[in-house]
């Protein structure tokens, strides 16, 4: 009868402390290792669920669930990490491997299984004993993807979700930015084949793909493009080269292909649940376009609750520097200075516990870079500097339009063109493209041994990619196929902060090339930097092609003069009085995107050189259009 009526008190004072203080009690953890989760068609997904207990007891309250799902191998101690904090906070914290990764059973389709493999998670777990059916997920990177795409099947006890960064539509926002070939994700696919069941099982895989797939290995194959189906060590995984050529080499307008659920899910926005969803971003990620754009979505269907936090971060990371910059100890702590683990279980604690005490603070969280001394800080970086604005709407209420104009000085300003006749001629050849430097998914140079934390912005200096491409260590407004415009000194500082457009007039004696638009804060020089600094804080990206939209490939007629606009990806940068606003035009950005061969043909790899002009003359007028703060 002792025996018995001690666990019934500890299980009694467990509950009484759970009501009492909820998540503030930290609990310890209980850990069930692969449970196997049945999806629809008989596969079954290894997953590990961790719970808090007391003593050694798990607490036999119903608990809501956040779920993380990875095909990254649930095992690694990041993941571990992040369930046994949730656990801890009183969530019953779950961990999967996707569909064929690690210990799960099934053949990994990327991205396209992923819907119904989500929506069969989501609700298997919303029944489990242990679990209240309530339901949130969160993640980064390929973990936000598949939040998205479990939502496009309208699971009923998906509660909230917490995408970081990621796509809504694979073509659009990651795979063919602007039409191009965005070659993050093709160094991806390589990366899965190494550490794919195949290759575990077969060394000589990892070993003829590893020959591929970074540094300057990586960058000659990705120059090589487009690839054909046997001719790369990828052919050594079959399953993975069908999907990288499907994705990369085989659907390069939007079709159908893409509009699947796996793939364009923002072309399922209205059967998405309508949740609390909190969108994260990082300036120097691939995705912000994406999560802004799908935030400002949310909000126009009147979804409530919509919360967005853009930083300024590369991918998968929180760090209060980036690159070659530092951004203030402030960058790394959301609002309110919390930690983004303890950010997300608050949130988690508002809308899966209701507790209308957790302060998740005002719907858009922006962190403005800029307005550091522009000194080399101890660690060498540029103290760039920034400091968060928090706001009911994006862009800012009180934000205007402005255009700044391109003109035939080379001067960026507010005046309108008034010429009859005027423009600029480069000519770009595609054996000898512009460095990436700022936005890049891809680590390379200097950088290759940080790999995406030291991909960030960096001042504009030429660094090597591929042999014989550009002056390495000269600045890259000193090549001839790059176009500078730059405002004078600024008088008083420039806040801007919001959705940014390029629209450009142009002509090319080429079917087919590429226009990239860069916008840089300019500083002064000083004792450290005594050239000044050019730091990239944006840019975008449209393959000619594509100018009249993405379905349908129109090539260019020689000598025409066409409007194209250029989404550029959002920011917030503060311009501090003193430096100047600049914009770069050219036609390349390796290796970030593919190298565009001019020839208006995506299937074969001969090249020619494109003479490519910029008009800025009053009835061809380009200028970019800045979100300015008065």
């Amino acid at each position: 009868m002792r025996n018995a009526f001690f666990p019934c008190l500890i299980l009694f004072f467990a509950g009484f402390l759970w009501q009492t203080f909820g998540a503030e009690r930290r609990w310890d953890v209980f850990v069930l290792k692969d449970v196997m989760v049945p999806m629809r068609d008989g596969a079954k997904l290894a997953t590990d669920i961790y719970l808090p207990s007391e003593n050694g007891v798990v607490l036999k309250n119903k608990l809501p669930v956040v779920l993380q799902r990875t095909p990254y191998n649930k095992n690694e101690e990041v993941y571990g990490k992040a369930a046994r904090f949730f656990a801890g906070n009183g969530y019953m914290s779950v961990i999967q491997d996707c569909r064929g990764r690690f210990n799960s059973e099934g053949d990994f389709a990327p991205f396209v299984q992923e819907p119904k493999d989500g929506y069969d998670t989501v609700q298997w777990l919303a029944s489990y004993p242990s679990s209240n059916g309530k339901v949130g997920t969160y993640g980064v990177s390929y973990m936000g993807w598949v939040q998205f795409q479990a939502a496009t099947q309208h699971p009923p006890n998906l509660v909230t979700m917490i995408p970081h960064t990621g796509p809504t539509n694979a073509y659009y926002y990651s795979m063919h930015v602007g039409g191009t070939l965005t070659l993050g994700l093709l160094q991806w696919h390589l990366h899965m084949a190494m550490t794919s069941k195949e290759a575990q099982q077969n060394p000589l895989i990892q070993e003829a793909i590893k020959s591929m797939r970074t540094g300057a290995d990586f960058l000659q194959w990705a120059s090589q493009t487009p690839w054909k189906r046997g001719q790369t060590p990828l052919s050594s995984a079959p399953k993975y080269e069908d999907s990288a050529f499907k994705f990369y080499f085989e659907n390069y307008d939007y079709n159908s292909f893409w509009k699947q659920p796996g793939l364009g899910m923002n072309e399922y926005f209205d059967s998405f649940p309508d949740i609390p969803i909190l969108w994260v971003t990082g300036w120097y990620e691939v995705y912000p376009r994406s999560i802004v754009d799908g935030f400002q979505a949310m909000v126009s269907k009147k979804r409530k609750n919509q919360f967005l936090v853009g930083g300024p971060w590369t991918h998968a990371n929180t760090y209060p520097y980036a690159g070659d910059v530092n951004f203030g100890a402030d960058a790394a702590i959301i609002p309110d200075g919390l930690q983004f683990l303890e950010y997300q279980k608050r949130w988690f604690d508002r809308w899966l516990k209701e507790k209308a005490t957790a302060d998740i603070g005002k719907p858009v969280k922006i962190f403005m870079m800029g307005g550091g001394d522009g000194r080399r800080g101890p660690d060498g970086r540029l103290n760039h500097g920034g400091s968060w604005h928090t706001s009911e709407t994006w862009p800012f209420a009180n934000t205007r339009s402005a255009r700044f104009f391109l003109h035939d000085d080379n001067s960026l300003s507010r005046a309108r063109p008034t010429k009859s006749n005027s423009s600029s001629t480069y000519s770009y050849d595609p054996r000898n493209t512009v460095n990436s430097d700022g936005r890049c998914e891809i680590a390379y140079g200097p950088a290759i041994k940080f790999g995406f934390q030291g991909m960030g912005p960096r001042d504009q200096i030429q660094v090597e990619t591929l042999p014989g491409h550009g002056h390495p260590g000269m600045p890259i407004s000193s090549r001839r196929d790059v176009l500078v415009f730059q405002t004078q000194p600024l008088s008083e500082d420039v806040r801007l902060a919001g959705n940014i457009k390029a629209i450009i007039k142009v002509s090319s004696d080429a079917p087919d090339t590429d226009f990239f638009v860069k916008l840089i804060d300019v500083y002064p020089g000083n004792l450290d930097y005594p050239a000044g600094y050019a730091y990239p804080v944006t840019d975008g990206i449209i393959r000619a092609r594509y100018r009249e939209g993405f379905e349908k490939p129109v090539l260019m007629k020689a000598g025409t003069i066409y409007e194209i606009s250029i989404p550029i990806q959002p920011a917030a940068n503060l311009f501090k009085s003193g430096h100047r606003i600049r914009v770069d035009v050219s036609s390349s950005s390796f290796p970030n995107y593919d190298i565009n061969r001019n020839t208006g043909s995506p299937t074969d790899r001969t090249w020619r050189i494109a003479n490519n002009t910029i008009y800025h003359e009053a009835d061809n007028a380009s200028y970019v259009e800045l979100p300015v703060i008065p």
